[in-house]
């Protein structure tokens, strides 16, 4: 007589169903902290931003890395928040048969604060840990010196978020076009593991001459990245081939335009306990799918469907009417993706045993992803991205006449005896624009280099109506200005 096989799907149904009672009582609490500083929370980021914090637990995380910084940027809270949230919540969930793994980079000058990233991460975890020694591995600070190392870390966490500084320098160095150097294979690997975290997802393996070295592909992988950079080192380095083999897509680029915030002298040094125990629930959770090789689809409410719907349409409208502009293009063709993952990330913090992604977290998301864009754009506009373009050099040229005209007198340079008075005239010193457009990469990756290529976008504008030489015995004789000066005929 052959015994029947043991069915334990009813002890696991039972175990489950214990489970999601315990967090619901954590969920009661999570709601009166998040309740409590909700108001607050909203007050911060009206004041230091355009970009509010994100509805719910994801919200919550975000507002205590604000918290927490002794610059308090919303920008720097909001990548942190999500990074963490892709760390533990990127592969075990999916939707649209996508997992949810992010790629971010944040964009902001030196010493506004951007440390408070890494910083607050590394106190949710540290926090965390406290009951889940474990969950140490869903966050990565060391950089990844190669693809093949990157493969070998995944390996051995099938999930997890690298936490980059600097990595600017890193896309310096993928932008590299001669020879197979190792961040350009870095750079593939990046590539390739965007796609590889939904159900059914498979990392590409490695292979050596030296069987022993050799890495076999890897199921369901959901790598995330988050890093900080300047802007000038982060633009600059951007490629023609990197937005033609779709790199750049991948990428939500968040920039903080803002300057120093105030000192926060009564910033927390712990996350409170209701918030660390939810993200320790997700963790749970993840682990328990994880060991039951299951995945869990997010879903979705016919009004965030319809958001969905109409934002892919935009999104769709934009990438045909960009045409061969391939700057254009990598703005808009994973645009909506992108916000399919943040939207179920937002699902998930919010409830992780049944994700429903709401209308609000899909209307965030599309705010999110518009005020990358929004940035992204203008720097392609205005000549900052890569090599730039005759238009793009001309623009940012406008823009810093505009700049030069609108200058408080305490900003005005201190080379200039009669700065007032040539800002009322409308006239800007060459010197002013040379000086400015000294280290952008459209005027110093220019063929002719800067000097040239300024000179070719002076004239460009004069021929073009917005700009007019001024003869040097007026300058000599009105404002006491022996250089080279241009009247502004036009912004527009």
């Amino acid at each position: 007589m052959v015994e029947a096989a043991f069915d334990a799907s009813g002890l696991l149904a039972k175990a489950d169903r214990v489970v999601a009672q315990a967090h619901e009582q954590q969920r009661s609490e999570l709601h009166q902290h998040i309740a409590a500083h909700a108001a607050d929370g909203a007050q911060q980021t009206v004041a230091q931003s355009a970009l509010p914090f994100p509805p719910g637990f994801v919200g919550a995380l975000a507002q205590f890395v604000y918290q927490s910084a002794p610059r308090p940027v919303a920008e720097v809270a909001v990548v942190a928040a999500l990074g963490a949230m892709a760390g533990i919540a990127g592969r075990e969930w999916s939707i649209s048969g996508t997992g949810l793994n992010l790629y971010i980079v944040l964009v902001a000058r030196s010493g506004i604060g951007k440390e408070a990233m890494h910083s607050g991460i590394t106190k949710l975890i540290r926090a965390a840990a406290a009951q889940y020694a474990e969950i140490r591995d869903v966050v990565e600070t060391s950089d990844f010196a190669s693809g093949p190392a990157l493969i070998k870390g995944c390996v051995m966490r099938p999930c997890f978020v690298n936490v980059a500084g600097e990595i600017g320098h890193k896309f310096v160095e993928m932008a590299e076009e001669k020879g197979g150097g190792p961040m350009r294979g870095y750079r593939k690997v990046l590539t390739d593991l965007y796609a590889k975290s939904g159900p059914g997802g498979m990392a590409g393996g490695i292979s050596y001459s030296n069987q022993e070295n050799n890495v076999s592909s890897v199921d369901g992988v959901a790598f995330s990245l988050i890093g900080e950079t300047t802007p000038g080192k982060f633009y600059q380095s951007l490629t023609p081939a990197m937005m033609e083999d779709g790199f750049l897509s991948r990428f939500c680029v968040i920039e903080y335009t803002g300057d120093l915030a105030p000192r926060n002298r009564a910033h927390l040094s712990e996350p409170h306990p209701s918030l660390v125990d939810w993200f320790n629930g997700i963790y749970r959770q993840s682990i328990l799918l994880r060991t039951r090789n299951q995945f869990m689809p997010v879903a979705v409410t016919p009004e965030a469907q319809a958001m969905f719907d109409a934002f892919e349409t935009e999104c769709d409208n934009h990438t045909i009417a960009a045409g061969d502009d391939e700057g254009q293009r990598q703005l808009w063709v994973r645009a909506n993706l992108k916000v399919l993952r943040v939207s179920a990330l937002l699902a998930v913090g919010d409830n992780p045993f049944s994700p429903t992604v709401t209308a609000e977290q899909v209307q965030w998301a599309i705010l999110l992803i518009r005020h990358g864009i929004a940035t992204f754009e203008r720097r392609i506009r205005t000549g900052e991205v890569g090599e730039g373009s005759d238009g793009g050099r001309e623009q940012k040229v406008m823009e810093l006449c505009r700049e030069f005209l609108t200058l408080p007198a305490d900003k005005l340079p201190d080379w200039l005896r009669n700065g007032a008075d040539m800002q009322r005239a409308g006239i800007v010193p060459y010197k002013y624009l040379q000086r400015r457009t000294q280290r952008l990469s459209a005027f110093e990756k220019h063929p002719f280099k800067h000097t040239k290529a300024l000179e070719l976008t002076l004239k460009t504008a004069m021929v073009a109506g917005n700009l007019m030489e001024v003869k040097k015995d007026k300058l000599v004789e009105m404002f006491g200005f022996h250089g080279q000066a241009f009247r502004v005929l036009s912004l527009s």
